[in-house]
Order: structure tokens, then sequence, then C-alpha cells
């Protein structure tokens, strides 16, 4: 079954994360993608999450690679940037994200590019952006979450501040960098003009605070974090994570004297208002915890989910794997790799009737396909041959 997006053709100057994930999605919707990698692969082929490596390889680079064909080039050789120059004329889109400036310097930017192809979408991550008083700083997830604000707003309110146990801003900034991207090509559409998008880690970070962010800056809203493991610094109890018996559970937006009726808490069955519920929001918390710790988590969904309470267990990772409703939503799949056999990784978070996403290729070893890209492109097979 074709691809929403297999008439086009990507090359990637993407490492690390925020790029990697971009042209990835559009890989999973059936683009070409051409992944320009540096003698020896780029960065992330020598780096992995736990130090977890198969045969040699970085798992962590399996999870942003696939649907990718590796072209392992020298960018600052003659014959190999005659090669490049080809692919980018050739190119739908070109995606990188070094630090702001490095590209225009190798020769390799938009207005270098654009020249040469006109309707090209040439798209841009940094951690900062190409301006302003921060762009020569080092752009990195955890720095961004960090000076974002992020860090502020999270764990509870005796707890230093705490980072999200994910790349949040890399993977958010680089879901808007995919967005940014098919957004120009419906205007190329419909016009033929190509453009420059850039992306950016602190942007993604902030906009992902939007609720939190425009509150405080409409009203000067105190920021508090706090207790019993808040989930919004701004939302009402009983909001927030509890400890049960055996684990834990996280109850939603539910009013106070509801959910006193259920549990049988008489101390907080008069609070009827979400102005209440703020207001009094530790107290609350408090009274719901000391009950939830006496049963199971299994016991207070039954009895919670019999009146539809906005409630959930809190589950760790490997119980997510085995979760019948992330099967259901084909989110945890598998790749055959030719070298590292059966891969778990993770699926595509959108379903399409038409075109659905796939897994057409495994992720890459270093340079698998330069050999191949380049007969397509009109090279002999050993063009390349004796070049450093």
């Amino acid at each position: 079954m074709p691809g929403a997006l297999d008439d086009l053709t990507v090359v990637s100057f993407g490492q690390i994360a925020q790029g990697p994930v971009a042209t990835q999605m559009l890989g999973d919707l059936g683009a070409e993608v051409l992944k320009i990698e540096r003698p020896g692969g780029e960065w992330m082929r020598n780096f992995s999450m736990a130090n977890e490596y198969r045969e040699g390889e970085s798992l962590q680079f399996q999870v942003f690679n696939r649907n990718k064909r590796s072209v392992e080039l020298d960018i600052k050789d003659d014959a190999h940037r005659e090669v490049l120059y080809d692919l980018c004329e050739e190119a739908d889109v070109v995606v990188e994200n070094f630090r702001p400036g490095v590209m225009d310097r190798l020769g390799f930017g938009y207005e270098e590019l654009s020249e040469r192809n006109p309707e090209l979408i040439y798209a841009s991550a940094s951690g900062f952006g190409s301006t302003g008083p921060y762009v020569d700083r080092p752009g990195q997830d955890l720095l961004v979450q960090g000076m974002s604000g992020l860090m502020s707003i999270t764990g509870d309110r005796d707890d230093l501040p705490t980072p999200q146990g994910i790349a949040l801003a890399d993977l958010h900034s680089g879901t808007y960098l995919a967005f940014g991207i098919l957004a120009a090509l419906h205007h190329r559409d419909r016009t033929g003009e190509g453009q420059r998008i850039e992306g950016d880690l602190l942007s993604a970070s902030v906009d992902i605070q939007l609720q939190e962010v425009s509150i405080h800056a409409n009203t000067g809203a105190e920021i508090d974090r706090g207790e019993h493991g808040l989930g919004n610094v701004y939302h009402p109890a009983p909001y927030g994570v509890y400890e049960t018996e055996d684990g834990h559970i996280v109850l939603s937006l539910v009013m106070p004297s509801e959910l006193g009726e259920i549990l049988d808490i008489e101390e907080i069955q008069d609070v009827t208002t979400w102005e209440e519920a703020y207001d009094r929001r530790d107290e609350i918390m408090a009274e719901i915890a000391g009950v939830l710790k006496t049963d199971t988590t299994e016991a207070w969904m039954d009895r919670l989910l019999e009146h539809d309470v906005w409630c959930g267990p809190v589950r760790d990772i490997p119980e997510v794997i085995e979760d019948p409703q992330v099967a259901e939503n084909d989110m945890i799949r598998t790749i055959d790799h030719p070298t590292l056999g059966e891969l778990t990784v993770t699926g595509t978070p959108i379903r399409m009737s038409e075109t659905p996403p796939e897994i057409r290729r495994h992720p890459p070893r270093v340079g698998e396909h330069t050999e191949e890209v380049l007969e397509e492109f009109g090279y002999p097979s050993d063009y390349l041959d004796g070049e450093d």
C-alpha cells in the first residue's frame, strides 16, 4: 500500500534525536529518506542509553532511524560534495540540526541550496534558534528543560526542580519540525515556492507549557508544585498521583464532593466548586491519600470506574509493553535487522485508512546504501573508491 508521502525525497543531515525524529516520521509516512552520515557514522552510533548495545550497535540509534537509507559521505571532500549537491538539487526536503551557521560555513546552507533548487523545503532545527543571545550556546534536551521552566513545574513542592523522564524537548521539537515541513510542502503544491523552516528546543518546550505560561502571564497566579504528586501546578484537587496498597493510581478532574461520596470521605463531601477544590487542594489530597493507601490499585480502579471517575493505574515500562490497549493500537512493533536480529520498537501513533504508516526499512548500518543511492543518481558504483 502506498504511503502518503511516497513521492517525496528527503535528504537528512540530522543527527542525535531532534532531526532524526522528524525525518523518521516522514519516512513512516512513505518518504524516501537519505540519511547523510560522516565517515564512520553519526554521533549517536557511539552512544546508547544504559550502555546497551547489540553486536556493537547502539540500540538508541535504532529507535530514531528506521525507514532511512544511509549514505556515507565526507562533506569536506570535493568529490563527495559534488554528490551531496546533486542529492540536494533533486530533493524535496533537506533537514539539518547542526548549530546555527555550521551548514552555511560548509556550503550547504539555505541560501546556497535554494539557489540550486528553488522549490526546496529546507528545515533547520537547533537549541535556541538562529538569532538571539543564546544562538552560540550548546542546546540539549536536559539543558532546555531547565531553561524553559519545565523543571520548575514538575515534581512535588519540596523536590529539586525535576526533569521529565524522557527527552521531551527533542521529541516535541522534532514533531513540530515534521509538522512545519508538511505545511511548507502544501504551500509549495499551491505556489511552487520553496522556503526555510526553523524549529528549536526552547520554543518547543515553551509551547508545550502553553496552559501554564499563559495562566501566569495573564493572572500572575502563584506557581506552586504542591504535595502528593500534584500533576499540574494550576489544577484543583484531586488531580495528582496517589499511593495504593500495592502501587499507585492517578486521579484527574472529578469534583471532590463526588469522590468523597464514592470513597466515604466525609471531610471533602462539602467541596462542590472547582474554586474551593483549588484553594483547599493540599488538605483534600491528604484526605484522599490516606484512604487510597488502604487497598490495592485494582480494587480502587474497579470501584472508581464503576462511577466513571477519571482515573488510571500507574504502570512501569515493562507493564506498558504488555498492555492490551497498547497492543491494540499497534504501538509495540518488531523490526528484522540483518545483523542485529529482531528489534522491538514503538509504532507510529497515528492511523490512516488509505495510506497507513509502515515500517519498510530497518535502521541502516553506516553507509549501507551509499553505492545503491549513487547509482540511482547516475554515478558509477566505484565513483568514490579511493577517496578519503
